[in-house]
């Protein structure tokens, strides 16, 4: 190939690069994510009125009945449980643990138990997966509760121990 045929094609390359023209368009991903979990506590747990000065343990389920042992006894009150209200994905499934448990004035409380949606959870201390997911509408979570006191407790005083739920997606 001669020197002028070589600048004919490297002109005519260019010349045609010259008359081309490119076109851009924005495309937009549009996503989509499922609703937030809540937990909102609608009731405390109480034990009602437990006597003073006097150790003992109190069970308190998840129906808001209380049994007492070791010493302990119930003087009056109301007791109830716990209840907390769930709310979020209508498609994704939950897990519930408690934990984090601290005395307060001479109480330890340990040992939660659960009632989701209607079934009972023995424990929920070691965790409960695959739970139905509980929906925008929401589903109840009733807490019941062990505590033990240690007999310091005088006439007229009030302990709170307190504990953690965790509510998880999955």
């Amino acid at each position: 190939m001669t020197f002028a045929k070589h600048i004919g094609v490297v002109f005519a390359v260019i010349l045609a690069s010259v008359g081309a023209s490119a076109g851009t368009q924005s495309v937009t991903a549009n996503v989509s994510f499922d609703v937030p979990l809540t937990v909102t506590k609608d009731a405390d747990i109480s034990f009602g009125t437990l006597k003073a000065a006097t150790s003992g343990t109190y069970v308190l389920a998840p129906n808001g009945t209380i049994t007492p042992s070791n010493g302990g006894v119930v003087v009056g009150g109301s007791p109830a449980f716990g209840k907390i209200t769930i709310s979020g994905s209508a498609t994704q499934t939950i897990s519930i643990t408690t934990g984090a448990y601290t005395a307060n004035a001479g109480v330890r409380a340990s040992a939660a138990t659960c009632v989701y949606d209607g079934m009972m959870i023995s424990s929920c201390d070691t965790g409960t997966s695959g739970l139905a997911a509980p929906g925008v509408s929401g589903k109840a979570l009733l807490l019941g509760l062990t505590i033990d006191t240690d007999g310091t407790q005088a006439a007229g005083t009030t302990a709170a121990p307190t504990f953690v739920v965790a509510v998880i997606y999955g």
